[in-house]
Order: structure tokens, then sequence, then C-alpha cells
């Protein structure tokens, strides 16, 4: 895994949103996403629409929990 210098606001904020992903639960992301966030998929031509931050956190809680669960092995 990688170790951000967290020696700015910029780099900290990148090395929380990290940390709250390398964690699996979307419990710990949600708050450092902003109320009025929009996922969007690209490319467009896919028709996939836009979600908001509920359901897009309804959507990763989902994926993540499954997730979770795997192990990988070389």
């Amino acid at each position: 895994m990688v170790d951000l210098d967290a020696s700015t606001p910029q780099l900290k904020a990148v090395k929380d949103w990290v940390d709250a992903y390398r964690t699996l639960d979307i419990g710990n992301v949600e708050p450092l996403i902003s109320k009025n966030f929009q996922f969007h998929t690209f490319p467009e031509t896919t028709n996939i629409p836009k979600e908001a931050k509920e359901r897009h956190i309804e959507r990763y809680r989902e994926m993540l929990s499954a997730v979770s669960k795997l192990e990988v092995r070389i």
C-alpha cells in the first residue's frame, strides 16, 4: 500500500479519502462526500443515469460489503 505524506491540506484530504475507502466501509467515506455530489458514468453513450449522493452510497454499500469478503492470493 501507498502511504501519502499529508503535508498539505490537499494531500490530507486525499489521504483521508484513500484511508476511508481502504476500510471498505462506505460509512467512513460518506462524511467526505459533498452534500450535492453527483456520480457520472463515462462515456455518457452508455445511457447510465447520474446518481445523487444517497443512491451512490446505497449502491456502493452493497458492493463494498461483497468485496470485504474476498481474499486475494498469488
